[in-house]
């Protein structure tokens, strides 16, 4: 992983600023990833928004780059939505910036 990728994650991170609530709410993700993990088999997160355009993809990305910060091998993910939508917006749009946020790696 990259190092400035790491380091942005080290910033962020920090399971105390997550309420109660939220994690409640995300307890049987856990409970199923932590099963996935432990009988070493593949964990399909599929991340679902209603255009599948933006929210989706971040989640799918995001969950990924978790996966390898944590060491969570035989994770794959993926995002989809409930309508039809443009994604060569997102695209174009979204790759141009984190081509130039990314730059300096």
């Amino acid at each position: 992983m990259y190092k400035n990728l790491t380091e942005t994650i080290n910033g962020i991170i920090d399971v105390q600023t997550v309420s109660e609530e939220r994690k409640t709410i995300l307890q049987p993700l856990i409970d199923f990833v932590q099963q996935k993990a432990d009988s070493a088999e593949d964990i399909n997160l599929n991340f679902i928004c209603t255009h599948n355009s933006r929210r989706s993809h971040l989640a799918q990305i995001w969950a990924q780059v978790a996966s390898a910060y944590f060491d969570i091998p035989n994770v794959h993910c993926y995002s989809g939505g409930t309508e039809e939508t443009a994604l060569l917006y997102f695209h174009h749009h979204h790759v141009r910036q984190l081509k130039a946020s990314c730059s300096h790696f």
